[in-house]
């Protein structure tokens, strides 16, 4: 019967190296596992349970909570290629409020279900272009609000990651478009108004292609 501190090998040279508690791995330990894989921190029950910081042989690294053996609540993970995710965790995967950076410069500031944004969230591209808005399994849905580095707007709908339905734009120097997307290019009618809200032009786009009145 294992109890208190010491360290018990494997034959697949697996090893753990912490307090026991009726042969149970329960306390503080460190968990070396065949692959190359360790695992650092607290214990209940012959599970991870509370904090601790899990090394991937590959080089990631899971840092933060832990609850019967997954990752659940609040942690850090560093993969490989140099992107980040900083938040919540449910069962192993981005879940509730959290951010995420990759290494291109994007980031991702909101909710996420199932590993993916999901709910109101924020991404900031690298080019400081900023989209504002819902998100469905990883692609904008619905109202989207974005802010381009350049000054100009858009407020309009999405469907599938793609503009579509009614939306207004608005150029850096206030000239204003009124229109409809679909698949991410213009169709319908349309007007364009000076900054001054004055109508300069109106007709209609069909596929992108511009016919005035």
């Amino acid at each position: 019967m294992k109890n208190g501190h010491g360290r018990f090998c494997w034959p697949d040279h697996s090893s753990f190296t912490g307090d026991w508690v009726n042969n149970l791995k329960d306390g503080k330990g460190i968990y070396i596992y065949s692959d190359g894989d360790e695992y650092t921190g607290e214990w209940k029950n012959d599970l991870q349970n509370g904090k601790g910081i899990y090394k991937y042989k590959d080089g990631e690294i899971y840092e933060g909570q832990y609850v019967d053996g997954e990752r659940t609540g609040q942690g850090i993970f560093r993969y490989k290629n140099g992107d980040q995710y900083s938040g919540h965790f449910l069962k192993g995967q981005k879940s509730g409020f959290g951010t995420m950076s990759w290494r291109n410069g994007d980031i991702y500031t909101g909710y996420w279900e199932r590993d993916l944004q999901n709910g109101q969230g924020k991404l900031t591209k690298k080019n400081n272009d900023i989209y504002e808005g819902q998100f469905r399994d990883g692609k904008l849905e619905g109202l989207v609000i974005i802010h381009y580095a350049d000054g100009s707007k858009f407020r309009g709908s999405y469907h599938n990651g793609k503009r579509n339905g009614s939306a207004i734009e608005e150029s850096s120097n206030g000239i204003r478009f009124e229109g409809n997307y679909r698949n991410d290019v213009r169709d319908g009618k349309f007007i364009e108004r000076d900054k001054n809200g004055k109508v300069m032009v109106s007709g209609h786009y069909e596929r992108g292609k511009r016919y005035t009145n």
